[in-house]
């Protein structure tokens, strides 16, 4: 968190004082005044995350995800922060803020959610799972060992290790940007350090449920949204450590398909070879859809993609080179591609596979041939939408049947995605 927004905001507003005051305190003393602040107020800045991450978050939990936007509201009006709930029907409202600084004259909107990803509890290994802040003396990849809160007293004041890690649902995918935020403006105004530029922010309850309102609202409420800058705090950091500046995303869209076997799973000592299996048919279509580069095959897929300016091309050649630490420390023996880098591929549209499921596995499994297998798939850029609705469907060869009477809603609605004629045509 220290290194994320915090850097940022301290870059972005020195030198828009440089514009508006003459004598304004240099980039440098600024930096560093918001760095002691920082060490001198850890224990505080901790404390308040902790409470935010500890307030389950996951976008269809309505009661719990309107409770993080009305503790939003509360920190943001403890910083002076005006403040307004855009409201969403069922979900997590909007949440809007916004900072006038007298002498700015220009204005600067950050983007955050405030929602989480749907959690699997089998993949947490101590505490509860979910929602309670656990301390770690190292990431749990380098084996870090869980550690208490350190203690804050008058006579000892609590002192957090840079490479102490916060383990909690959405601790760096969003929250802390938005602690880091709000921290970064206390620390402005605790060393009497005037904001440069208005302020506004706009914190989304439902961004990882595919913010499916979020533009329509914003529309509803635009005369709120003038500004002249706008920068998201979602984004990663660069794979060494340093902190990135993004300029543009790609589109990511989900998209399921379901392909339907019999009307029931059959033993597959008795059934199988006559019955199509619909796993082995979803993954022949899968597989028809890239190449062993990792190039996408189906037709169409990377026209009206925008090339890169020469520009970005230096700008991404001037990025650390780290793939082959990569490789080693993620056990990966070729990385698709066609061995060009990953800042080079990571611009390009992708397709990639969240999850199989299909029948059972493991201890679990069974001799059967299933009766459905379905995937769910994203980084479908945007302008493939359009793609994906209005190219005409034709049915796999060799594509599983199932009888006209069972669950045809769903059926008529499902297989004309799951259906394509091999390569290129989907």
């Amino acid at each position: 968190m220290r290194n994320t927004l915090i850097a940022l905001l301290i870059a972005f507003l020195p030198a828009e004082m440089l514009a508006q005051k003459s004598t304004p305190p240099p980039p440098a003393q600024v930096a560093q005044e918001v760095r002691d602040y920082r060490m001198d107020n850890e224990d505080r800045i901790i404390r308040e995350l902790s409470e935010f991450l500890a307030i389950p978050n996951i976008a269809s939990d309505t009661p719990n995800i309107q409770k993080n936007a009305a503790h939003l509201v509360e920190m943001l009006e403890a910083r002076g922060i005006e403040t307004h709930l855009l409201p969403i029907s069922g979900r997590g409202p909007v949440v809007f803020g916004k900072l006038i600084s007298a002498e700015a004259k220009r204005t600067v909107i950050f983007y955050a959610h405030y929602d989480g990803q749907p959690v699997d509890p089998a993949a947490w290994t101590d505490g509860k799972p979910f929602f309670e802040p656990i301390l770690r003396d190292a990431a749990i990849e380098a084996s870090g060992k869980r550690i208490p809160f350190p203690e804050n007293s008058a006579q000892n004041r609590a002192i957090y290790n840079d490479n102490w890690r916060i383990y909690a649902r959405s601790s760096s995918d969003d929250k802390s940007p938005i602690v880091a935020l709000l921290a970064a403006i206390d620390a402005l105004h605790a060393k009497k350090i005037p904001l440069a530029v208005n302020l506004k922010v706009i914190f989304e309850g439902e961004e990882e449920a595919g913010s499916t309102n979020l533009q329509r609202t914003l529309e509803l409420h635009k005369n709120l949204l003038e500004a002249d800058l706008l920068i998201t705090a979602d984004g990663p950091v660069h794979q060494s450590g340093r902190p990135l500046v993004f300029f543009g995303n790609r589109g990511d869209i989900g998209l399921d398909i379901t392909v339907y076997g019999p009307v029931r799973a059959l033993h597959s000592g008795h059934y199988g070879n006559w019955a199509p299996n619909p796993a082995m048919e979803l993954s022949r279509l899968l597989a028809s859809m890239k190449d062993a580069d990792g190039h996408v095959l189906i037709d169409g897929y990377y026209d009206d993609i925008t090339p890169l300016s020469e520009l970005e091309k230096k700008a991404l050649a001037e990025l650390p080179e780290n793939d082959a630490d990569l490789k080693s420390e993620l056990g990966i023996a070729k990385p698709e591609g066609g061995g060009r880098k990953l800042v080079e591929l990571i611009m390009q549209p992708s397709l990639n596979i969240r999850g199989l499921r299909s029948a059972y596995v493991g201890e679990q499994a069974q001799n059967v041939v299933p009766d459905r297998a379905k995937v769910r798939s994203d980084r479908w850029v945007h302008p493939q939408t359009g793609l994906l609705r209005d190219r005409p469907r034709t049915d796999h060869r060799g594509a599983p049947r199932a009888s006209a009477d069972r669950e045809d809603r769903e059926r008529g609605r499902l297989s004309r995605l799951a259906y394509a004629d091999g390569p290129g045509s989907l």
